[in-house]
């Protein structure tokens, strides 16, 4: 955990929420719900993408989040974790251009300076950034207001890197050392550009193209394009920098969706190596991350499989990247190819989870049929608890329940899965609600946005006995 992140341990009274199965049987949950924080009663349809990774943040004593409201205003949240006392601003310069579910919300934090920094409203347009006054975080203000947000403004004065923007995200290594990456460019053909931000300045560096698209792929018509998709980039606690993937070829459908891609930095993302080791980019000559690379593909999943991308991926206590994702068990090809998989094909799609061993060999890949009677797979977000016990809690795509998790043990190497409520059903999202990764750290408090009755937005705190 980063300097100045600190989690807030409170007693609270604690209740178990029960929810009926389609069996009618009610099934128990490890989970507790600790309490739910009304921020808005009402709020933009969609508040929630699997790309956010870091959509909520405790520093000190506050915990922050973003979203839209429901006139499509940006608002920035502050719970004060003493009393849950909430505060919001709206941000009204900046506002949501279109009825675009991919344009979400996500924030970063600097803390040797003590800012906030805010990314909004992106699907191939030149970047929405902006921060907070040096401060914000480390001498928080009584009240939050407009005026501790700086105006709309640039990161870079090569407006071409920021031009095509979509899915910024902000990370943080180990050392607190804060990040902006994002895709430049659109679905099917795209480029990923990593920035690195200066405390002492108050400055952006890039550090340069890590992936790009180009490449010739024969099983996919040839095609001379693509994109990757990431299921999230993470930083581990020795501060080596993981990063998982699919490539997409073509926008128009997943179908074209293939194979799961591993490579990690040890030096902040100046320099990539593939599983093996073997260095495959070099941020500082210009060689980006490639289709051509050789050993980036550590699982072969082939077209027409219908892995989702922009899944999950969490690190364990012996800092081995595991991913959940979903698919289906073989290739299919439907009759007409459309953006999405027919009923028929839908109805096959299974839960799969990855995870690198000790000695770099990649396991698992085998269908999770737990969970999937209470509704169709779903991106969600996954956190290991005690003795590197998986959790994934996602949302059921046609359930009315509420958040599903599913567990699973180190003991057998996470292939015994079983289903159990999260939350109840006045609890729900989409998507994928990414949880307060340093909360989580501190804490072992799962906390969590969610949408809370028809279409309020609140902070969620969950928590294993």
């Amino acid at each position: 955990m980063f300097a100045g992140l600190r989690g807030i341990t409170r007693a609270a009274a604690v209740c178990t929420l029960l929810i009926h199965a389609a069996s009618g049987a009610e099934p128990s949950t490890p989970w507790h719900t600790i309490r739910t924080i009304a921020v808005d009663d009402s709020v933009w349809h969609w508040n929630w993408g699997s790309w956010d990774q870091d959509k909520i943040v405790t520093f000190g004593d506050y915990q922050y989040t973003v979203y839209w409201d429901e006139d499509r205003v940006f608002v920035l949240a502050r719970r004060d974790l003493r009393d849950d006392a909430v505060q919001t601003i709206r941000l009204r310069q900046f506002k949501l251009s279109s009825d675009d579910t991919h344009r979400n919300t996500c924030l970063g934090v600097s803390a040797k300076d003590g800012r906030l920094h805010l990314s909004w409203d992106h699907h191939n347009n030149p970047l929405n950034y902006t921060r907070s006054v040096a401060g914000f975080l480390t001498n928080p203000p009584p009240r939050i207001s407009e005026e501790d947000i700086e105006p709309r403004q640039s990161i870079t004065a090569d407006s071409t890197s920021t031009s095509r923007v979509t899915y910024p995200l902000f990370l943080h290594d180990a050392n607190g050392q804060l990040f902006l990456f994002f895709r430049l460019g659109v679905s099917g053909d795209g480029e990923n550009l990593l920035f690195r931000y200066d405390s002492a300045t108050g400055t952006w560096a890039r550090v340069g193209r890590v992936f790009s698209g180009r490449g010739t792929y024969a099983p996919w018509q040839g095609d001379k394009s693509r994109n990757a998709y990431f299921h999230d980039v993470v930083f581990d606690a020795r501060n080596r920098l993981h990063v998982t993937w699919v490539y997409r070829e073509a926008g128009s459908t997943w179908a074209s969706n293939h194979d799961l891609h591993y490579a990690y930095s040890d030096d902040g993302g100046k320099t990539w190596c593939n599983n093996a080791g073997q260095r495959i980019g070099d941020m500082a000559a210009d060689d980006p991350i490639e289709l051509a690379d050789p050993g980036i593909v550590v699982r072969e999943i082939p077209v027409y499989s219908w892995v989702m991308n922009s899944g999950c991926m969490a690190i364990d206590s012996k800092q081995r990247p595991h991913v959940v994702t979903f698919k289906i068990p073989s290739p299919r090809r439907p009759l007409k190819l459309e953006h999405n998989p027919p009923a028929d094909i839908a109805s096959t799609l299974r839960f799969v989870h990855y995870w690198r061993d000790d000695s770099g060999q990649w396991l698992g890949g085998s269908p999770i049929s737990a969970g999937i009677e209470s509704g169709p797979p779903a991106r969600g977000d996954v956190v290991f608890g005690a003795n590197d016990t998986l959790y994934y809690y996602y949302q059921p795509k046609d359930a009315k329940g509420g958040f599903v998790c599913l567990q699973a043990s180190p003991d057998d190497q996470w292939q015994s899965w079983r289903a159990c409520p999260l939350t109840g059903p006045q609890i729900s999202g989409l998507d994928a609600s990414k949880h307060d990764r340093s909360r989580w750290r501190a804490d072992h408090i799962l906390s969590i946005t969610a949408r809370s009755g028809e279409q309020g937005f609140a902070i969620v705190d969950l928590k294993l006995p």
